[in-house]
C-alpha cells in the first residue's frame, strides 16, 4: 500500500501535493490539496486506506467523461485545452472507455469540428482524446491502445500576407484617428505576434529606450525578447493607452476583426493577423535563419511547429536562364 509523493511545481500549475501509488494493481495519481509535506502525508493514507477497504471506484465500466475529469484535475491542462477536452467528455458522454476505439474518434472530430481542416480536428478533438485514453491507461481504467490521427499535411494551406498588402493597410490607417489600428498593424507585420497575445501586450513589457519588447506565448507558456525597428519603437512611444496600461484597446480578436474585415474588403486585399505570422517565418528562411532560430525568434514550440508557417519564396537565380542556355552556356 505503498505511494510517492510529488511536491508542488513537478506539474504544470500544481500548488499542491500530488499523491501516485498503487492499490490492487490499480495505479492511481490525485491531487491532495495539500502544501506541506506532514498534510500531504496524512491526506494520502487517508486515501489510500479507503482505496485499498473499498476497491478503486475506476473499473471497467469507467465512462469516458469520468475519466476526463480525472485527466483535469491531474493535469490541469491549458485553457483551450480545458475546452476541448470538456467539449469531447460531454460528446461522449457515458460511453465506457472499454468501448471507444478510433474510429469514434475520428467521428467526434469530424461532428464537433466540421468546418476545420483535418490538422485542426487533430489538434482539437484526436490528441486531446488520445490524451484522456492514455491518462485512464496509465491509472489501470483500460487497456492501452494508440489512436491514428488524420492524415493531414504539416504545410499550412495559408499564404503569407505580402509587403503590397501590409502597404495597403498601413496607408489606410494613417490618420490620427486610426492610429491604434495603424500601430496594431505595424506591430503584427513586425513581430509576427499572435493575435490574442499581442492584445495582452502591456507597458511592462516594454523596454523602449533598448528597443525591446517581452512577449509570451499562451500555447506553449513560453516567453521571448524581440528587438524592436526605431519607427516600431516611435510608434509605440506615441500612441496613448486608453486601458491601464495596455498597448491596444480590444480586449480580444473578435473587436479587431469588426474593423480588420471591412478594411480588407473595401481595400480587395485578403488578410489576417496570422498571415503576418506566416509572412515572418517566410521572410526569416529567406534571409537564412536556420528552423531553431526561427522558432525561437517566433516564440513557437519548436521547429517542426515553426516549420508549418514556412513557405517557399522563389528568388531569382543569375547567370541560369534558357537564354544563356541556348547560347552555349556563355554569359
Amino acid at each position: 500500500m505503498g505511494y510517492k509523493l510529488l511536491p508542488p511545481g513537478t506539474r504544470r500549475n500544481n500548488t499542491s501535493y500530488i499523491v501516485r501509488g498503487t492499490v490492487g494493481g490499480i495505479r492511481f495519481e490525485e491531487r491532495s490539496g495539500q502544501t506541506t509535506r506532514e498534510a500531504a502525508d496524512l491526506w494520502a493514507l487517508e486515501y489510500v486506506s479507503g482505496l485499498a477497504r473499498s476497491g478503486p471506484s475506476a473499473g471497467p465500466a469507467l465512462t469516458f467523461a469520468a475519466a476526463a475529469e480525472a485527466y483535469i484535475a491531474a493535469r490541469r491542462p491549458r485553457k483551450d485545452d480545458l475546452k476541448h477536452i470538456q467539449l469531447i467528455g460531454k460528446w461522449f458522454g457515458d460511453k465506457p472507455l472499454t468501448e471507444i476505439v478510433g474510429a469514434d474518434l475520428v467521428a467526434a472530430a469530424h461532428a464537433l469540428k466540421p468546418k476545420v481542416q483535418d490538422v485542426t480536428k487533430n489538434r482539437a478533438i484526436i490528441t486531446p482524446a488520445s490524451a484522456v485514453l492514455h491518462y485512464a491507461e496509465e491509472q489501470g481504467w483500460c487497456g492501452y491502445r494508440r489512436h491514428r490521427r488524420l492524415k493531414a499535411s504539416r504545410r499550412s494551406p495559408r499564404r503569407p500576407a505580402t509587403a503590397d498588402t501590409m502597404r495597403k493597410l498601413l496607408d489606410a490607417t494613417a490618420s490620427p484617428a486610426d492610429r491604434h489600428k495603424h500601430l496594431l498593424l505595424a506591430w503584427l507585420y513586425e513581430t509576427g505576434v499572435r493575435i490574442s497575445d499581442s492584445l495582452r501586450l502591456h507597458d511592462d513589457d516594454l523596454t523602449l529606450p533598448a528597443g525591446r519588447a517581452r512577449i509570451g506565448s499562451s500555447k506553449t507558456d513560453d516567453h521571448g525578447e524581440l528587438g524592436l525597428s526605431p519607427e516600431l519603437v516611435a510608434l509605440l512611444a506615441t500612441t496613448p493607452r486608453t486601458r491601464a496600461g495596455r498597448v491596444f484597446p480590444w480586449r480580444d480578436r473578435h473587436g479587431v476583426y469588426r474593423w480588420l474585415r471591412p478594411l480588407c474588403k473595401a481595400l480587395g486585399v485578403a488578410y489576417t493577423p496570422h498571415l503576418s505570422r506566416h509572412a515572418l517565418a517566410t521572410d526569416l528562411r529567406a534571409l537564412g535563419w536556420d528552423m531553431k532560430a526561427i522558432a525561437e525568434r517566433g516564440v513557437w514550440r519548436d521547429e517542426r511547429s515553426a516549420g508549418r508557417y514556412t513557405h517557399h519564396r522563389a528568388t531569382d537565380t543569375p547567370g541560369r536562364s534558357v537564354g544563356i542556355l541556348r547560347q552555349g552556356g556563355k554569359g
